[in-house]
This record gives structure tokens, C-alpha cells and sequence, in this order.
């Protein structure tokens, strides 16, 4: 088994098309016409040679140009000598390969610096970073959130306002829409809006244009903040709609019960999953069972136009017929108030063992990659591992796709799928050996495949 990063994940809900006008960086490739066909290896060199450590945190471009990653490596770019987890942006077009999480100059991080979100056209990767460096005036000594500007090369922080720190400081978990102008996070600070006194983690929103913060992580009307810490924050594609999953007691409707203390207890952070309408100003509980109750979940994300909701749940309520204990994948259609269950097996049965979430939806609501560790939704699954899968929801197929281009299944474990909008294309990281050929780094490396025509 080879060596898997430890940096914590998020989910990459960043789904759109837009036109790329970007500088190309200064390290390039030969030219790539062509789109990724098969697998490919993802975190390489500009010339291909593979990273002297392990990759992981992949987030692709909605135009499927670009996947943004993080990397303990220090070869994938000349000059990095900083011995920290660098974020890292791969042209699938030209091969060349970007290195993001430096200051507007381009001086280097000097501390670690993981978890990008990437705009619709590659222009815009937003990352957590430690570092205090990377902007004038960083003297919290805590994690902030950046934005990377990779036309003008410019950085800027969005948790930072020039202000004396005040309080609790960190700040992780970004997503950011697809035209890069709303920032979506997670943070303990006290003074990024007023009336913030509840002590725990709340989820904003940083609009990049006008400089406001909102906090989400607050009551159905907006006029209470949450009793309790909030996290793992996603982002529809025009930024309106941000989920959420909060312990918070306080945030469901009145007439709503809140999802039961056992169901919380449990499982680490399976609490509800929620939305909040930035331009209603409400908040909504989005995992729900097919009878309307909340049930507790994680990995949850929003589809691109925020309709679906996608959450892992092991309760058997979520809908009739799932077990209890077995983690599985549900598909919430906010719109119409329907809760269905997505993962079964190639023909239509409840898995038998195994666990599956992380769900993500292409633009076109059709295609819904996820990560599974059960053998039997696909023939002649028996790697033991967990792999990346993607359903068909317009005909109902299901297919394994991390898997070398001659079909051959992963002898490792991978996780965190990213979709284009297309759905075409996914990017994953595993630490499989035999992906792809001449893979002997020993470390977790991020992948891509195309599926489908």
C-alpha cells in the first residue's frame, strides 16, 4: 500500500462553462491539442516526470481544462524549496504545470497551503494556507483563505480586511463559484460580521467585487446564529445557494424536528446538511428522508444550479427499504421535495456491504460521480479497495471509473471525485500503483479519465 496524505479534504462543488482568456505559465509542455483519453496521471511535471511525494485534493475546471491539486512534491515546478504542501494548477491542453499559492510577486509560501477550489475557466484557485507571507499584513499566526488570480498573478486574501485580529482566527474549507466572485469557508473568528458571539465555527461568504461578508450558518429567516459549530461548506455555480452541515439545534424550521441526538452521535459530523439562499436570506435543511424528516449526514454537496442535494446517510429512515448502518448515497431534489437513494448495484439491489458518498453532479444534473468502498456495484469488483464510481441517472447505468484505460481496477484506495460540467470528465486521486504505467513514486497522485463519448 502506498503512502496516502493526511491533508484534510473537502468537496469540490465548482461546476460551470466559461471562456478562458489566462496567462499560460512560464513552464510548459509540448503541445496537447488533444483531451485526456483513458486515464492520465495528473501530477507530474510539465514533462511528464512524476512527483517526488504525495498528490491529492483534486479539483478540476468546469471547462475541463485545468485540475488543481495540493503536493508535499518539490519537483513539480523549478525553484520550490519551501518544504511545504504547495497548490499546484495542471494544464490538460499544454502540460504545464502552475504553482498558485505564492504571493502576488511570487515569492513561495513559507507554510503549508491545501485544499483548492477552482473557477469555471481555471482563472481563480481558492486554498487555506498557513502561511504568513502570501499577502502584507497577515499577522493572525492562524489559517486564512486565499484567492490566486492566475491571469494577473495577483493573491489576495478574503479573511483577511486589514482590521486587528480579534478572537479565533482560523479559517479552512473554501469553495468558490464559478465566475470566482463569491468565496464560501468555514471559520471560528469573531469579528467577520457583527453580532457574531455563539463561539463556534460558522460558514460565510466573502463576495470578491463588493468586499461583503455573509454569514449562511444561521436560522430558517437569517435572524438567529447557530447554537452549535458548522462545516464542509459547498457552493452552487452562481454562488446564490451554500450548504452546509451544522450540529447546530436551532437552525430547522419550528415545525421541523431537528435530526435525533443518537443519529449525531453515532458517527463524527453526521449531522444535517442545509441550504442557505444568499439572496432570500433563508435557510433550509436539504437532507431530508422521502417522509420530509432531517436525518444526519456527510460528504454532502449541491448540484451546479443548487436544485440537488447530495449526502451520505447510514440511517434507515432516509428512505423505505435501506438498512440501518450502512452508509449510502442519496440524491434530495430540493425543488420537488423527493429523497432517492443512488447507490445500488449494476442491476438495481442494495449493496451488501461497503460504504459510499462524496457524490457530486455534473452540470447537467445527469452524471453523479462518487467514491464506494462496496464490491458489488459493478462485475467483477475485487480489488478490496475503494474506488470511484460514476451512475447514469438518465438510464440508470453504473460504471467503475477508477480504473487504468485498459479497464484494469486499482489496487489502492481513491477518493475525492471532481467532475467538469460536461460529466465527461472526472479527476480523482489514488494511491494506486498501476493506474497508469512507470508509477513508482510510492505516494498518492491525483488522476484523470474521460467517460463516455
Amino acid at each position: 500500500m502506498r503512502t496516502t496524505r493526511t491533508t484534510a479534504r473537502r468537496i469540490a462543488a465548482v461546476t460551470g462553462v466559461c471562456a478562458l482568456t489566462a496567462l499560460l505559465p512560464a513552464t510548459t509542455a509540448g503541445a496537447r491539442t488533444a483531451p485526456p483519453s483513458g486515464t492520465e496521471r495528473v501530477s507530474v511535471t510539465a514533462e511528464g516526470a512524476q512527483a517526488d511525494d504525495g498528490s491529492s485534493g483534486a479539483a478540476i475546471s468546469a471547462d475541463g481544462r485545468y485540475v488543481a491539486f495540493d503536493s508535499d512534491a518539490t519537483d513539480l515546478v523549478p525553484g520550490d524549496t519551501n518544504g511545504r504542501s504547495d497548490v499546484f494548477v495542471k494544464d490538460l491542453r499544454t502540460g504545464a504545470v502552475q504553482r498558485v499559492n505564492v504571493a502576488s510577486d511570487g515569492t513561495q509560501a513559507n507554510s503549508w497551503s491545501s485544499t483548492p477550489s477552482i473557477s469555471a475557466d481555471g482563472r481563480f484557485v481558492a486554498f487555506a494556507s498557513d502561511a504568513a507571507n502570501l499577502v502584507p499584513g497577515d499577522t493572525n499566526a492562524d489559517t486564512d483563505i486565499f484567492v490566486h488570480d492566475r491571469r494577473t498573478g495577483r493573491t489576495e486574501s478574503v479573511t483577511l480586511d486589514g482590521r486587528p485580529p480579534q478572537g479565533k482566527q482560523g479559517a479552512q474549507m473554501p469553495v468558490i463559484s464559478a465566475n470566482g466572485r463569491y468565496v464560501a469557508f468555514a471559520s471560528s473568528r469573531e469579528d467577520l460580521v457583527p453580532g457574531d458571539t455563539n463561539g463556534a465555527q460558522d460558514i460565510f461568504v466573502r463576495d470578491r467585487r463588493t468586499g461583503a461578508v455573509t454569514r449562511v450558518s444561521v436560522s430558517v429567516t437569517g435572524g438567529e446564529q447557530a447554537n452549535g459549530p458548522s462545516a464542509g461548506p459547498v457552493i452552487s455555480y452562481d454562488g446564490r445557494k451554500v450548504g452546509f452541515i451544522s450540529k447546530a439545534a436551532n437552525l430547522p424550521p419550528k415545525s421541523a424536528p431537528a435530526a435525533r441526538p443518537e443519529n449525531s452521535l453515532r458517527r463524527p459530523h453526521s449531522y444535517p446538511f442545509f441550504v442557505h439562499d444568499l439572496d432570500t436570506g433563508r435557510t433550509s435543511v436539504a437532507s431530508l428522508s422521502s417522509a420530509g424528516e432531517p436525518v444526519g449526514a456527510w460528504n454532502a454537496s449541491l448540484s451546479p444550479d443548487g436544485r440537488y442535494a447530495v449526502f451520505s446517510s447510514q440511517y434507515g429512515e432516509v428512505v423505505p427499504g435501506h438498512p440501518t448502518g450502512r452508509p449510502d448515497l442519496f440524491l434530495r431534489d430540493l425543488a420537488k421535495g423527493t429523497t432517492e437513494q443512488m447507490s445500488f448495484t449494476h442491476d438495481g439491489k442494495q449493496p451488501q456491504t461497503g460504504a459510499s458518498g462524496q457524490g457530486v453532479l455534473s452540470a447537467d444534473n445527469r452524471r453523479l460521480y462518487f467514491q464506494s468502498s462496496s464490491p458489488d456495484l459493478v462485475p467483477g469488483d475485487t480489488n478490496g479497495a475503494q474506488d470511484i464510481f460514476v451512475r447514469d441517472l438518465r438510464i440508470g447505468t453504473v460504471e467503475r471509473v477508477s480504473v487504468a484505460t485498459d479497464g484494469t481496477q486499482a489496487q489502492g484506495y481513491s477518493s475525492n471525485a471532481s467532475t467538469d460540467a460536461t460529466g465527461h470528465l472526472v479527476a480523482f486521486d489514488s494511491d494506486a500503483a498501476d493506474l497508469v504505467p512507470g508509477d513508482t513514486n510510492g505516494a498518492s497522485d491525483v488522476f484523470v479519465r474521460r467517460v463516455g463519448p
